[in-house]
């Protein structure tokens, strides 16, 4: 009857119509006496937030013949598929929660038809649509809409049309109609080996504060726990046997070595919310992404799983479907371990992460998986070789800036890179009093020591243009501290943020009201709460992304500056660079611009 009632609440259907449809699905959905045929196994794989990574990245390590290695690569990966596929006679499920785009040359150059294409070649079965999918909007090299005649979703709708997989999203709804758009399906109904399996996707409602908001502006982000109730309902009555739920909101958890010990994950997180809040039996698995975080956990007694981003690895779940019951035996799901996408691997490994190598000069071996090599896949090198050729040249191209030393980023604290790209933007428009910088937008550790345009691109994936707010000393100490409340550190430039509380860590979400924050000129002096200051910034923070919402929102358009006229604001950054970096090797620093106190 609980279930009844939550379905009740979704629908607004009469209550004796719901009767029957959950009628026809808990008989699914029970248990039952019947002698059954051997059951069928199912394996649901899953990547997320590629980002726009097509290929390995390799570093050099010591040993035979000082070769490169490293995780990665789409053309790898389907090795993997190839020989898991042949291993499960045919019975595998590909999904991707989502953040396919954004990131790379080759990702952005295309607004994602090279992912498109490459994960056509590999078979997805389905994708979730992650907030990033949104970013590139109109068609065309502008990435925010400026007229009434551009299309937010252009870029979007084309990559959905050549999919050939559907893009999912259970939980967008069209703020005018109530209804979902007609290019993010709800969930999906797939055969796989003659098991019919339901595929529903989620987006995070946090969508808005992730992406340009104007991109969104039209659209809601509705509730993915009763979203997910209503598509699941869906899908069994038209005959679903297994049910999961492919998502753009996920989790992070230190230790995968137990399935069932949580003690290692952070409370809270949003796939785990999900799968506490759904009615036991209605889904099967869930697997996550967004957060960049690893999982491999029963929650609420559903099988949760979430890989590494950037493509280095795959998270796979076994599914048993009894065929005469139409069910998953829940006793028999399993987790698998994260399996790393490598070719070449440490000898007596899995593992082809540089830093995990052994010490002294470590041997190197095939990467062996379902008891055969891995080979490289020809026909998905071939789909992803004349968009990495396009940007070749671009990528390996030396911008004149040597660092001393790797400049880290970080999310919750004071970060070298943060306090690098801080500074540029501040001096990019003279006058400017402070600069900010979400870390977010930070994507990748410059390692130099020479360093190219393929990397500094990497670490500023994001084609934002630089803008200015006019603040009060108080608006800005509201600015940082609403960025604070979304679980966002900013970095800063000129100024001193002290933050005092009593956690050991910063929040990773909202609402933290014992946390105290403090933020004055650099060396210590306090804002005018009255004064007005000049601040630079990007145009997506500009916007209200990363929680600033409730403080731009409320500034006359007369004290926010966008700088449309002038090139991305990582282009700007590059001379910045290089004339600093005339003087010697960039050296990366933390000078307490952020000082957290539990």
């Amino acid at each position: 009857m609980a279930i009844l009632r939550r379905y009740n609440q979704i629908t607004m259907r009469p209550a004796a119509c719901h009767a029957i449809v959950l009628f026809f699905w808990l008989s699914f959905a029970a248990p039952q006496s019947v002698e059954s045929l051997e059951p069928l196994h199912v394996v649901i794989v899953a990547t997320t937030d590629v980002h726009g990574r097509m290929e390995a990245q390799p570093r050099p390590v010591s040993g035979p013949g000082s070769a490169s290695i490293g995780p990665g690569g789409l053309d790898v990966f389907a090795g993997y598929l190839k020989n898991l596929r042949d291993a499960s006679l045919g019975r595998v499920v590909l999904v991707d929660a989502g953040d396919i785009f954004q990131g790379t040359l080759a990702s952005n150059l295309s607004e994602g038809e090279a992912l498109v294409r490459a994960y056509n070649a590999l078979g997805y079965t389905a994708a979730a649509m992650g907030n990033h999918e949104f970013d590139y909007g109109p068609v065309g090299p502008v990435s925010v809409v400026r007229t009434p005649k551009e299309d937010p979703f252009g870029a979007l709708k084309q990559n959905v049309a050549r999919a050939k997989f559907p893009f999912l999203a259970a939980n967008i709804r069209e703020k005018a109609t109530g209804q979902r758009p007609p290019w993010a399906q709800p969930f999906a109904l797939v055969s796989a080996g003659g098991v019919k399996v339901g595929i529903i996707g989620l987006i995070t409602p946090d969508t808005p504060s992730t992406t340009f908001p104007v991109n969104v502006a039209s659209l809601k982000f509705t509730d993915p726990t009763l979203e997910t109730i209503e598509s699941a309902v869906q899908l069994r009555t038209r005959g679903a046997e297994a049910i999961i739920v492919v998502a753009h909101l996920g989790g992070a958890c230190r230790v995968l070595s137990n399935p069932d010990d949580l003690a290692g994950c952070e409370a809270g997180q949003e796939s785990f919310r999900l799968a506490e809040g759904l009615p036991p039996g209605i889904i099967d698995a869930i697997f996550g992404g967004h957060t960049h975080g690893r999982v491999g956990h029963f929650v609420n007694g559903i099988a949760v799983a979430q890989a590494a981003p950037y493509g280095k690895e795959f998270a796979a779940v076994d599914l048993w479907i009894d065929p005469a019951r139409r069910r998953v035996l829940g006793d028999r799901t399993a987790i698998r371990p994260h399996t790393m996408i490598c070719q070449t691997v440490f000898a007596g490994t899995e593992s082809c992460d540089p830093q995990t190598a052994p010490g002294g000069a470590p041997l190197l071996a095939r990467r062996m998986f379902e008891g055969r090599p891995i080979l490289r896949d020809e026909k998905v090198a071939q789909v992803m070789a004349p968009f990495l050729r396009k940007v070749a040249d671009k990528r390996s191209e030396r911008l004149g800036i040597t660092l001393a030393a790797p400049f880290h980023r970080g999310s919750k604290s004071e970060a070298e890179l943060g306090n690098l790209v801080a500074d540029a933007l501040r001096q990019s428009v003279p006058g400017a009093d402070f600069a900010l910088m979400n870390p977010g937008g930070l994507r990748a550790d410059l390692v130099g020591p020479e360093l190219t345009y393929g990397e500094l691109f990497e670490a500023l994936p994001f084609d934002n243009l630089l803008a200015t707010l006019k603040v009060t000393g108080a608006e800005l100490g509201n600015l940082v501290r609403a960025a604070f409340d979304a679980g966002q550190v900013l970095q800063v430039s000129g100024l001193k943020v002290v933050i005092e509380g009593r956690r050991s860590e910063p929040p990773a979400s909202a609402g933290f009201s014992d946390w105290n924050l403090a933020v004055t000129r650099s060396d210590g002096t306090p804002l005018g709460p009255d004064a007005t200051y000049t601040v630079v910034l990007n145009d997506f923070l500009a916007a209200g992304g990363d929680g600033l919402a409730p403080v731009t929102s409320k500034l006359s358009p007369d004290r926010i500056h966008v700088f449309y006229d002038r090139l991305p604001f990582r282009e700007e950054v590059i001379p910045i660079l290089r004339e600093r970096a005339r003087e010697g090797p960039l050296k990366p620093l933390l000078e307490g611009r952020v000082v957290v106190r539990p």
